[in-house]
């Protein structure tokens, strides 16, 4: 069974393409931060060359990640797996939801691979699967994420359904809420209010995500309340490989996409050996119009 902090997804294009844009912006206009100062929230990392160090004009993908890691020693499942398309001319982008259960090309479980071969790993993992190559992940074992959720102020999330699930802590009525960051882990963990479990589960953390952006952008904070945002964030974060200048620049493309046209789509998946997935029907049509634009169209 998944462990608790694992279940839950929030803000990651936040920490990831939004907060490590605005944090680079802060790092250039205030002095570099005390890296790593206080816990460690989320690592920020980049694949490949720097080919994309200026905002980019071709669409790229960005992989969201939530492990199981109790420790900075230990690796982790990967459990709650979000790929994100961003097409830049179109200011639009499309999140692909993958079930930590799914079956990997390389014939394990999708989750494992983290654990087996690190984010790496992962990453070569899901550009098989799809056909893609990702460009940045964002990484997170969770600890204190709640705390992050509350300096920012919360998140409104327009709930689309009941939750009422005594293992996750999950009691919500449908409508418009705004969430702290201890009920945006409850939302984010329930799994047994749903007979799919895990399939759905997957579907309502890229909601919060996509929730997360629009809090944010609704905000529209300038460069004052970017700046505020960044200084509670700069002292949690780890970066590899990451070009500064190149993800402010990234910052600025995500506040420009309207959440609204963000498409939440989990992948289809079928039967398989076990509580193993396999890749469902219709999947390569979908990873086909992923790849090529960044954005799905159907």
């Amino acid at each position: 069974m998944m462990r608790p902090l694992a279940r839950l997804l929030i803000v990651i294009p936040l920490c990831g393409v939004l907060v490590a844009g605005l944090l680079s912006a802060a790092w250039l206009v205030l002095g570099p931060p005390t890296p790593a100062k206080g816990a460690i929230w989320f690592q920020l990392t980049q694949f490949g060359d720097t080919e994309y160090s200026s905002a980019p004009s071709e669409p790229f993908f960005f992989l969201a990640l939530g492990t199981d890691a109790r420790s900075s020693a230990d690796r982790g499942l990967g459990d709650a797996i979000h790929v994100i398309g961003v097409n830049p001319a179109a200011r639009q982008a499309t999140i692909l939801n993958v079930p930590r259960d799914t079956t990997a090309p390389s014939g394990d479980k999708i989750n494992a691979y983290h654990s087996l071969q690190g984010l790496s790993g992962m990453v070569d993992e899901l550009n098989a699967m799809m056909g893609i190559e990702i460009r940045y992940a964002v990484s997170t074992n969770f600890f204190n994420l709640t705390a992050m959720v509350d300096q920012i102020g919360g998140i409104d999330v327009n709930v689309p359904y009941e939750f009422s699930d005594d293992d996750s802590g999950a009691f919500f009525q449908p409508g418009v809420q705004h969430l702290t960051g201890d009920q945006v882990l409850r939302y984010s963990r329930d799994r047994k209010d749903w007979v799919d479990g895990d399939v759905t589960r997957t579907a309502n953390q890229a909601h919060i995500i996509i929730s997360a952006l629009a809090t944010l952008r609704a905000q529209n904070p300038g460069d004052a309340g970017a700046f505020r945002l960044v200084a509670i964030l700069a002292r949690h974060v780890q970066m590899h490989n990451v070009d500064v200048v190149g993800l402010w620049r990234l910052g600025r493309l995500a506040l420009s996409i309207d959440p609204a046209t963000i498409k939440n789509i989990t992948i289809p998946v079928g039967g398989g050996s076990g509580s193993n997935l396999s890749v469902g029907g219709g999947a390569q049509e979908l990873f086909a119009d992923f790849a090529d634009d960044g954005i799905v169209q159907g």
